[in-house]
């Protein structure tokens, strides 16, 4: 398979030299020799993908190795250049004086001879290439890339049918709920893919076991933990704040766990335990679980030592089984047809289905990953010729483990080029990790793995290419988000994981061994490391392995402790071609001393950082040299408990495109100047400064922000406002999510009544939500109005809201609400009944319900705890 670096960096290269050439151009006549090599290199790379596919050389991966990292090195030394001219003319185009300035031209010289010096190496992989692989013409071309249809949209949005495990849901389901006894201990065991996980997640969501238990708990354990992770994981599925929980020990974990489910009828699945000798976390965690009548643990695991081992009875293990003909073959309709609504349009397509169903040899997991990759051809009967022909040559001789192996890199392979890379970053994450879209967009963002294009934003494309790896069965979507109608969470199962360390190892995408670590004694351009991956050598690899690192492009450190944030600290001077830097600190108390303002202060060197994460950070601000940071495109900032503002050098940052300040209590205004950043389009946490503060922002200064199509504003005071300011937003018209959020105190009584946007008409808003709105009734400007295109609406969490004000209700031929997605949650003294609704909004297709218990005539039971219902088929679903 192509390299997917390679074709990402030579499309981005060759558009930057395209557009900025007339500066480089004017520094050093190798620039041009460079665009025309790399041009070159472009074309031929993509006719030589189409040839192995015949001929499955392994050529043109190795030609193609010494050229991705002469493409690295060609845009560190354009991106250098970028940074040198911006901060010569700050921005401005260079004129003959400071062209000819000796700093400059000492920059130059050095430029010239690394250019000269990457232009020989592509010489010379060029000669290599066209040695050995000659010429192809570029016939069939444009009839594969028209084969690959795009699947940006949600097409499996609702997860797919389970086929084939009624029988082994309807058994276990049975054994849960007619438990009895202390503890009652089930194992469900089978081979990787086979379906445990998909087995487990639906008796844990079906009605009869929803309501039956208290506590329902879903924890993967995976092959490498910690038991305090994994109790943490236990433990925020429970009521307890998940503040309690930080830098706690296992025995302090352990007890907080035996309280929280003292009494309480729980059931708690473990899921992919693989342990069989170290049984100790596994006695300290029985432990710590009452023994209450009628409480369950289930455990899946692909061996049935293991689940004897941890108490299972042989009476309620169960084993499961491939899928019979029937039933592989239903569920890769459901996938591969998904846009026929499961039904194959033709028999042509149907005898190459059957044929490549009949290679998977019923496994689910197999079955699923082929038919997501079928999804993608449409229905071209070329393509799926192809496919099974492939697959009868690869897998005749193959193990039932094997083959899912097989089949997953298959799927990979058939990828489109833009979304290969974007999968192999989940590579670095630990196993069964919960990812956040909004995350790892920003972080491909940060790589330059998608960008702004066609009218569409970074943000869009990256959560296209989320749904687009979710619909072909490589990514799974976790937590719907029925506003946006897509996930918030995503998490890639251990065997797709495993197919993509294995590849992003063999192109040097990262260094991992093969259960996902980081080889420390090897040259990175991205490091992944976790308190998992370091807890027996720490610091000083760490040390050591960023001594080494200079070419570094992204650091990603996940819940690390405190002797590697100090490492970190002491070298981000040297990782000056950083590109994204991801901080999840473990703690920031370091012999009862919290961290030293200064260990951030390497931030400001780095020049070419485009996505900054830090969380979990007792820090009371960011270091000023934050303004050096040219290239920022996203900063976001999570958990800093003491952080107050942001440095005011933060108005320097022209290209950033989202600013997140998310649960920093203390936070308490914007810098002065924030509408000089014109290219921000998401600006989350925004605390509009009260009216005596000089050197913050008002609110009035996000006219300003015409990019701006995300916002979230914080209200905490009556004194932050003056009368008709939200007004400006009317002014916002790429605007489509906007969230105002009240802090829950007696001022914002007064404050509500500051909220005049009673003439107001936010015509392109697509979103509302109210957090903690104070008032007994809705606002006056909450009408059809004033939002004549809104079609997400949601209101949460105001306990003083009794009723909806009679301006809600506003029906004429003018004004008729548009919304269909109506969410109400925790309005505990709302008294309204559904016909207003219904009526008031006749394009509502959903509604959910979560903790309003005076909801009358609902078409659900309101007393349940979070309900929802969906128009088109007339249902109502219980989470």
């Amino acid at each position: 398979m192509l390299d997917p670096i390679v074709g990402i960096l030579l499309e981005k290269l060759v558009t930057l030299l395209a557009s900025e050439g007339h500066q480089l151009f004017a520094l050093d006549k190798q620039f041009n020799k460079i665009e025309d090599e790399l041009q070159f290199m472009q074309s031929y790379l993509k006719e030589m993908d189409m040839m192995r596919r015949n001929d499955k050389s392994e050529i043109l991966k190795t030609t193609t190795k010494d050229l991705r990292e002469l493409v690295y090195d060609a845009e560190d030394v354009i991106a250098d250049c970028q940074i040198l001219f911006l901060k010569q003319h700050k921005g401005c185009l260079f004129n003959y004086i400071s062209y000819c300035s000796p700093q400059l031209l000492k920059s130059r010289h050095k430029i010239t001879k690394r250019l000269m010096v990457i232009n020989q190496g592509i010489e010379e992989v060029k000669r290599s290439m066209v040695s050995y692989l000659g010429t192809t013409p570029s016939t069939r071309r444009r009839e594969e890339e028209r084969s690959t249809r795009p699947l940006s949209y949600p097409i499996l949005f609702d997860e797919v049918n389970i086929v084939g495990l009624k029988d082994d849901m309807a058994m276990v389901t049975k054994w849960v709920l007619q438990a009895n006894g202390p503890l009652t201990m089930i194992g469900i065991v089978g081979m990787g893919g086979i379906g445990k996980t998909m087995l487990a997640q639906k008796i844990c969501r079906s009605d009869g076991v929803k309501h039956s238990f208290k506590y329902i708990i879903f924890a993967p354990v995976s092959r490498c933990f910690r038991l305090e992770d994994l109790l943490t994981m236990i433990l925020k599925e429970t009521t307890i704040n998940k503040r309690c929980l930080w830098g706690k020990k296992v025995v302090e974990l352990l007890d907080m766990l035996n309280r929280e489910l003292k009494d309480e009828k729980y059931l708690v699945v473990l899921d992919d335990v693989w342990e069989t000798t170290e049984g100790w976390w596994w006695d300290s965690l029985n432990s710590a679980l009452p023994k209450n009548n009628g409480c369950c643990v289930i455990v899946t695991t692909r061996k049935l030592e293991v689940a004897r081992s941890m108490g299972v009875a042989d009476k309620h293990i169960h084993s499961l089984k491939t899928l019979s003909d029937d039933n592989s073959w239903s569920l890769f309709v459901n996938v591969a047809f998904a846009r026929n609504d499961g039904t194959c349009p033709n028999l042509d397509l149907e005898r190459f289905g059957k044929e490549i169903v009949r290679r998977c040899e019923g496994l689910p997991l197999a079955i699923t990953a082929v038919g997501g990759m079928m999804l993608g051809k449409g229905d071209s009967v070329h393509e799926w010729r192809r496919i099974s022909m492939h697959l009868k040559e690869e897998m005749t001789e193959y193990k039932k483990g094997e083959l899912v192996m097989s089949s997953l890199e298959l799927s990979y392979e058939e990828l489109p080029a833009y979304l290969k890379p974007c999968f192999l970053c989940f590579a670095m994450y630990p196993e069964d990790y919960t990812v956040s879209v909004d995350e790892i967009v920003c972080r491909w963002i940060g790589e330059g793995f998608v960008s702004a294009r066609n009218g569409r934003t970074a943000i869009e494309i990256g959560e296209e290419c989320i749904a687009e790896l979710i619909n072909r069965c490589l990514l799974m979507g976790i937590e719907k988000d029925e506003f946006k109608r897509r996930f918030i969470f995503c998490r890639m199962h251990d065997m797709v994981r495993h197919m993509a360390i294995k590849i992003a190892r063999e192109e040097n995408f990262t260094s991992l061994d093969e259960r996902g670590r980081p080889i420390f004694n090897m040259q990175h351009r991205r490091m992944g490391i976790s308190k998992n991956f370091t807890m027996e050598s720490a610091g000083s690899k760490v040390v050591k392995s960023l001594t080494t690192q200079s070419k570094l492009r992204t650091l990603f450190a996940l819940h690390i402790e405190e002797e590697v944030i100090l490492s970190i600290k002491m070298k981000l001077y040297e990782l000056k071609w950083l590109r994204v830097l991801y901080l999840v600190l473990s703690t920031t108390i370091i012999d009862g001393q919290v961290l030293g303002t200064d260990c951030l202060d390497g931030i400001g060197s780095l020049p070419h950082l485009v996505y900054l994460h830090i969380a979990y950070c007792a820090l009371e601000k960011l270091p000023d040299s934050v303004g050096n940071l040219f290239n920022l495109q996203v900063l976001t900032l999570y958990c800093w408990p003491n952080l107050r503002m942001l440095p005011p050098t933060v108005v320097k940052l022209d290209k950033l495109i989202f600013l997140g300040i998310c649960e920093c209590d203390s936070f308490d205004h914007m810098p002065d100047g924030l509408g000089k950043l014109k290219n921000m389009e998401g600006l989350i946490g925004f605390r509009p400064s009260s009216i005596s503060h000089k050197n913050a922002s008002r609110i009035d200064q996000l006219k300003n922000l015409g990019e701006l199509r995300h916002l979230h504003i914080v209200l905490k005071s009556p004194n932050q406002l003056e009368e008709g300011d939200l007004n400006v937003l009317s002014e916002l018209q790429h605007l489509r999510i906007l969230k105002i959020e009240f802090k829950n105190n007696d001022d914002n009584i007064v404050l509500v009544s500051k909220l005049n946007l009673q003439f107001l008409c936010l015509q392109h808003l697509e979103e509302l939500q109210l957090i903690l709105f104070p008032g007994e009734s809705t606002p006056i400007w909450l009408n059809p109005s004033t939002f004549p295109n809104l079609r997400r609406l949601g209101i949460v969490r105001g306990n003083l809201l009794s009723h909806m004000g009679p301006w809600f209700w506003e029906r004429d031929q003018l004004a008729v609400w548009k919304v269909e997605v109506l969410v109400l949650d925790h309005l505990h003294e709302l008294q309204e009944e559904w016909a207003r609704f219904h009526s008031a909004m006749p394009s509502l297709r959903m509604l959910t319900v979560s903790q309003c218990p005076k909801l009358k005539s609902f078409p659900f039971d309101v007393s349940i705890e979070d309900v929802s219902w969906r128009k088109e088929d007339d249902t109502t679903c219980v989470y």
